[in-house]
């Protein structure tokens, strides 16, 4: 083979070589260039996915703060329910008691002996009456069952006399004579007044009226029996207003209100006022509110 043959031989080889590293070359660029693209996709996508995780992330934080906010107007319509609850509760076991088979109970028993205590006085001139005769007598069987004279005093005392309507007679010659109906009680009786003449006066002192009597308990009962109920639904509706979360001022009046429903005396009101003052740290959560 001559020199001239193998010279075009080694430079076609050398061609062929430089054509293909050239090729190569031009293709490592265009895979940087690609890469470089799929680089810049890549970080913008990254991009909104975080910002994407951040709104749902914010959106789960204002669903559980509002969850509590709930929680929180659920723990103070309970607490006020409970309360009212209780107030009913006691306002019905008033309304159903009956003060006159209390009063005629074994405890307030009728039947108990106490010391019966009184004295005589002058009408006109207002000094003790000593020696005035006085008779205790059951009225039933109009029988004496005891005699005792006023002392230097006025003043006179039967002993262990049983709590029961007895007749009360007192007498002296030139005075009238005075006949009362009474109950012995352990604070005893008022002053007798004791006028000159001769009159038999008598005094009906049990049936008038001292001021109290078994009506005006039942009437008192049945009042604050009706208003303890009522009360006690005027705190339901507060409950259901701290629910809605709609009028803050309204609910804490109603829930005020509701206060004097006095369930089991204290506890009711105690509930009622834990649940106004949790209302007072959750006031924002009312739209009344948060409008002003």
């Amino acid at each position: 083979m001559s020199d001239k043959s193998i010279e075009e031989r080694k430079a076609a080889l050398k061609a062929r070589v430089q054509s293909q590293l050239q090729a190569s070359q031009e293709a490592t660029e265009q895979r940087a260039i690609a890469s470089s693209e799929e680089l810049v996709v890549s970080v913008e996508e990254i991009d909104a996915a975080v910002e994407f995780a951040a709104e749902k992330t914010k959106q789960r934080w204002l669903r559980l703060e509002e969850v509590e906010k709930g929680r929180w107007r659920t723990i103070a319509a309970s607490l006020i329910l409970l309360g009212s609850l209780l107030g009913m509760m006691s306002g019905a076991l008033i309304l159903q008691g009956n003060p006159s088979e209390i009063i005629s109970s074994s405890f307030f028993d009728s039947s108990d002996s106490v010391d019966l205590i009184g004295s005589a006085i002058q009408a006109e001139e207002g000094t003790v009456v000593e020696n005035v005769t006085v008779e205790l007598i059951e009225i039933e069987s109009n029988t004496v069952l005891r005699t005792t004279k006023t002392d230097g005093n006025g003043l006179f005392v039967f002993d262990n006399v049983i709590s029961e309507l007895h007749m009360l007679k007192l007498s002296k010659e030139g005075y009238n004579t005075m006949e009362l109906k009474i109950i012995p009680e352990q604070a005893g009786i008022g002053p007798v007044t004791m006028s000159f003449g001769n009159e038999t006066i008598s005094i009906n002192h049990y049936s008038v009226s001292q001021g109290w009597g078994l009506d005006n308990a039942v009437g008192l009962s049945t009042t604050i029996g009706i208003l303890t109920v009522i009360t006690g639904l005027i705190g339901i509706q507060a409950a259901v207003e701290v629910r809605r979360g709609k009028y803050y001022r309204r609910t804490q009046y109603l829930a005020g209100i509701s206060l004097f429903s006095r369930g089991l005396i204290i506890f009711g009101p105690a509930l009622i006022l834990a649940g106004m003052i949790t209302m007072v740290f959750i006031k924002e959560q009312f739209d009344d509110y948060q409008e002003d």
